[in-house]
């Protein structure tokens, strides 16, 4: 810990984006983490759908963009990764800078702009992975694209095959916003295309939905009616927020999406609505402004069956990681459950004011 506590204070050095790009290219060529850490507290087993969970914690799609990292990630202790988000051609994203920190409150803005290498690199590098893990696929569309339904089909045949679940980022603030696909009309003929085409492809992947935490209240009904009907298995609440704190540092006048402790809030009454709106019925990854084990587990009694972490580990380091499971598993015992399942959406009520 201390020894990367001490690494961190070497990249806050650099630009965000640079010093993301040289821990990335650590954990590739695997100079890092510097020990494989295990969590084994059997009460915090969970599943998201049919897919069992060694834990609740994963890493949301943005850090490994390109599946270079797989191996070196799981070494963190965490029991999914997300990939991506993967777009059928390659694209370099927007203009630097495009990453921003504000430390002082341990946040980011990013609008990065799905940068990737596209699908048939990424397809590649994924069907050379065989080790433990599970594999989700964040799949986009390019920022050019004229057709971005099209765009979503040609990762899932390219990619989809290799991953445990597919998640559908139609929310990016970074992304094309020239076509909307959260429309009902648009939204559920992507759902009806996606069906068809794992149909035609001979697999079955959970799908589940990346949410905005800046829909308007009837907006996220709506699209959570036309998604349960499309057949999507679950919800991830949610993406990054355009809206900023009362501030006067010039820093969040910057464009992109905001990440890190102001988004808790915002994203986890997002979270709450959709657990009751659901009614428990679909998994939800709660991803948003996690910094603790306390922020984790009111994440887990809104709604969340399994977390994301990010920002948090930008600040901290992947030690959080095993910190908030050791935290996590206490919590529940002095509550007294015996898995985390028991204390999924107990308080979501709270949340919808």
């Amino acid at each position: 810990m201390e020894l990367e506590k001490y690494s961190i204070s070497i990249l806050e050095l650099f630009p965000a984006e640079s010093s993301r790009n040289i821990s990335h290219k650590m954990t590739e060529w695997g100079l890092f983490p510097f020990n494989t850490t295990q969590i084994s507290q059997p009460n915090l087993k969970t599943q998201l759908g049919k897919i069992q969970l060694t834990n609740p914690l994963g890493i949301p799609a943005g850090l490994d963009k390109n599946a270079t990292s797989i191996k070196g990630l799981f070494k963190t202790g965490i029991s999914f990764l997300e990939l991506g988000t993967v777009t059928p051609f390659p694209q370099e994203g927007n203009d630097k800078p495009r990453l921003f920190r504000i430390a002082s409150s341990h946040e980011l803005i990013n609008r990065m702009g799905l940068n990737n290498h596209g699908a048939k690199t990424i397809g590649k590098k994924l069907k050379q992975w065989s080790g433990n893990g599970i594999i989700g696929l964040s799949v986009g569309y390019n920022k050019n694209s004229n057709d971005p339904i099209q765009d979503f089909l040609d990762v899932i045949t390219e990619c989809g095959g290799c991953a445990d679940y597919l998640a559908l980022n139609l929310s990016s603030p970074s992304g094309n916003r020239n076509f909307e696909l959260s429309t009902p009309e648009n939204l559920s003929t992507l759902l009806e295309k996606i069906l068809l085409k794992q149909k035609d492809l001979g697999f079955n992947k959970p799908l589940y939905l990346k949410l905005s935490p800046d829909y308007e209240s009837t907006q996220l009904n709506e699209i959570i009616s036309v998604s349960l009907e499309g057949g999507v298995n679950g919800f991830i609440a949610t993406n990054s927020t355009i809206s900023r704190p009362v501030s006067n540092n010039p820093i969040y006048q910057e464009s992109g999406g905001l990440t890190g402790p102001y988004l808790f809030e915002i994203s986890t009454k997002t979270l709450a609505r959709v657990y009751a709106q659901t009614k428990g019925s679909v998994p939800i990854i709660g991803v948003g402004g996690i910094s603790t084990a306390e922020d984790a587990y009111t994440k887990i009694k809104a709604g969340a069956s399994a977390l994301q972490l990010y920002t948090a580990i930008c600040y901290q380091g992947t030690g959080l990681i095993k910190k908030i499971c050791s935290g996590l598993s206490l919590l529940l015992e002095k509550d007294g459950y015996s898995n985390i399942t028991e204390a999924v959406g107990i308080e979501h009520k709270n949340w919808l004011t």
